[in-house]
């Protein structure tokens, strides 16, 4: 196998094999739990992802694009990162229990909120970010792939009914364990730590230059992790669940986004510092790609959505759909976004991207936190559409500053005619499935003949792929 087609297929079995078992996973508990337990799963799941902000401050960022680097060019040593995400780590493990064991809430969303918050312990021996910098992707997609197996397995055999929520938390903390070890078990062999710390006073530059990445990444992160902490605390749990369902398929759907995310920060790091003429090159190839891939799986993901919700979670989620034509906007602004956010930290604008998350981040909170204040998950819905898109604005000022091309183009094709046909299929009478389908198909029809996907960009993929 052809090493770019060897790379993708590492990264795409990895995404399909974890993300997707811990989809089943979600959707198994789902069902099993009902809307108001699996809401606080939802939450506890929100307060982990900041509390993991909190303990990485952009390493894995730095980790990843300093190990994608010759050994005589890295700024940072491996076994530096790697001190740093253990030492904030515990510092944030430390606080984050403290925090949550002085709030005034019941025994058992204090339970499984404290229960994700030990799951810190593996992240941060996680090696992912330093094989994402080698560049060994098979490597990441074996411990996602136990990992996934573990957790689903042990869901599945452990949780019968509402009663076993308590637990879960301990399931997931065991499957993280496991990929934490399976990358440590590879490690041994690899020696990452080889070369040895410099000293102390490496740690504070380090930590400043992360930190700016990382706050980033805190406000990049807003329309993932905000939403369900306010609709469950705002609103209520069962809530929180309607929206965790719907935005799980949207997670989904984006997986074919991390490819390009993977791909790109690894690539893009290395050609810039070689070949800038041939960066802008590919990042054109891949913006078309991107635009147009995001507006086509968006639109199929928002035709599909009631027939998608009801297969996978039954009536007691009707309200999702609404909630997921929605969100499914998100879908198409975050295959750009991912190309201009990723690029800004591949290309060594660190500063620029902390300007553009933190600027767009702000308004997209306050946007979020407004509307939850309405007491709506649906207003809530169309708020976190709508703070994606102005994260977006700010990552392409900045990002059309280093590489600058037409961006605006291929929108003014693709969205329009994904939004047309979702509205065309909401006045025919066939399935929502065969419906998606037909849409997809006259899209691709309109988006080759209007020259917006070239011939060129196809067969740039097809040979990337192909080599």
């Amino acid at each position: 196998m052809t090493k770019l087609k060897e790379k993708a297929f590492w990264i795409i079995s990895g995404d399909i094999a974890g993300r997707g078992l811990a989809f089943l996973t979600s959707v198994y508990l789902a069902r099993t739990l009902g809307s108001e337990f699996y809401g606080l799963i939802t939450v506890a799941i929100s307060i982990l992802g900041y509390a993991t902000w909190f303990s990485d401050l952009g390493l894995n960022n730095v980790g990843t694009r300093e190990t994608a680097k010759e050994p005589s060019k890295r700024i940072y040593r491996v076994l530096e990162v790697f001190r740093m995400k253990l030492l904030l780590g515990v510092i944030v493990l430390i606080l984050s229990t403290f925090f949550i064991s002085m709030i005034d809430t019941g025994e058992i969303e204090k339970q499984v909120i404290l229960g994700y918050l030990y799951s810190l312990i593996p992240y941060m021996a996680l090696l992912d970010w330093f094989y994402a910098g080698k560049q060994e992707f098979g490597k990441i997609a074996a411990s996602k792939v136990l990992n996934g197996l573990a957790y689903f397995l042990l869901v599945f055999l452990m949780v019968q009914s509402s009663e076993d929520v308590t637990i879960v938390p301990v399931l997931y903390t065991t499957g993280i364990s496991i990929s934490a070890l399976t990358l440590g078990t590879f490690a041994l062999k690899d020696k990452p730590f080889s070369l040895p710390s410099r000293g102390n006073q490496i740690y504070p530059d380090l930590l400043k230059t992360s930190s700016i990445l990382g706050l980033g990444q805190f406000f990049a992160q807003v329309v993932h992790l905000l939403p369900p902490l306010l609709v469950g605390g705002l609103i209520s749990f069962h809530q929180a669940g309607i929206y965790g369902v719907a935005f799980r398929i949207v997670i989904i759907a984006m997986m074919i986004d991390r490819v390009f995310v993977n791909l790109l920060l690894p690539n893009l790091a290395s050609i810039w510092s070689k070949n800038r003429s041939l960066a802008f090159a590919r990042v054109g190839s891949v913006y078309q790609v991107v635009s147009t891939g995001g507006a086509l799986i968006a639109m199929v993901t928002a035709i599909g959505a009631e027939q998608i919700i009801q297969l996978l979670y039954g009536s007691e989620y009707a309200d999702s759909v609404i909630i997921l034509q929605i969100l499914s906007v998100m879908i198409a602004v975050t295959f750009i976004n991912s190309l201009f956010s990723f690029g800004l930290v591949a290309t060594n604008k660190d500063k620029e991207y902390f300007l553009a998350t933190c600027f767009g981040g702000t308004i997209s909170a306050v946007i979020i936190f407004s509307f939850a204040a309405l007491g709506n998950t649906v207003l809530v819905a169309y708020s976190v559409s709508l703070a994606e898109i102005i994260i977006t604005l700010f990552t392409y000022f900045w990002f059309r500053r280093v590489i600058p091309s037409s961006y605006i183009k291929p929108l003014l094709v693709s969205y329009p005619t994904a939004i047309l046909l979702f509205y065309l299929s909401t006045l025919s009478p066939l399935d929502p499935l065969l419906n998606a389908f037909l849409a997809a198909i006259i899209y691709l029809l309109i988006i080759l003949k209007s020259g917006i996907l070239k011939t060129e960009q196809i067969e740039w993929v097809k040979t990337k792929l192909g080599q």
